[in-house]
């Protein structure tokens, strides 16, 4: 009994690796990433400019150095990401939760920021020149100047 449930326990992690791997591959490939799940996926220094990640899972996700230009963020979940010097200019990031993530010297210029939630976050050294902001969460976090701003608690 205790030797089938191993078994089931590797098999299934292995299909989970599999599917990840899929979703991976096709993010690269279609730069389609649509209710996906690719957390704790290393995406650092990759390509993504214009990709389509709604509603997706990239919670713990490294996407250091990551090229994101005009991606589209529309209520994903990027709960502990680390996308520390990623250029996310002219992204849109509505209804995105950035929940205790990394976004140190990250590029944010002109993005759309419509109800995001950076409760936690740590924007310091971040770019926010032009962004449109409405109804954006501040609970926690570390805003570009170095200062914490609890505004939305």
């Amino acid at each position: 009994m205790k030797l089938a449930v191993v078994l089931t326990s590797l098999f299934m992690a292995s299909t989970a690796i599999a599917f990840e791997q899929l979703e991976l591959e096709k993010l690269l490939d279609s730069h389609q990433c649509l209710r996906c799940d690719l957390s704790h996926s290393d995406l650092s220094h990759h390509q993504l400019s214009q990709a389509d990640f709604t509603g997706a899972n990239l919670s713990r996700a490294t996407l250091q150095k990551a090229t994101l230009t005009g991606a589209w963020f529309a209520h994903a979940k990027l709960h502990e990401a680390n996308l520390e010097s990623a250029d996310l200019s002219k992204a849109i990031l509505d209804y995105a939760s950035f929940n205790s993530a990394n976004l140190r010297h990250a590029n944010l210029a002109k993005a759309q920021l419509i109800f995001t939630d950076f409760t936690n976050a740590d924007l310091t050294g971040a770019k926010l020149e032009g962004s449109h902001q409405r109804g954006v969460v501040f609970c926690q976090t570390i805003m570009p100047n170095g200062q914490l701003n609890n505004s939305n608690c």
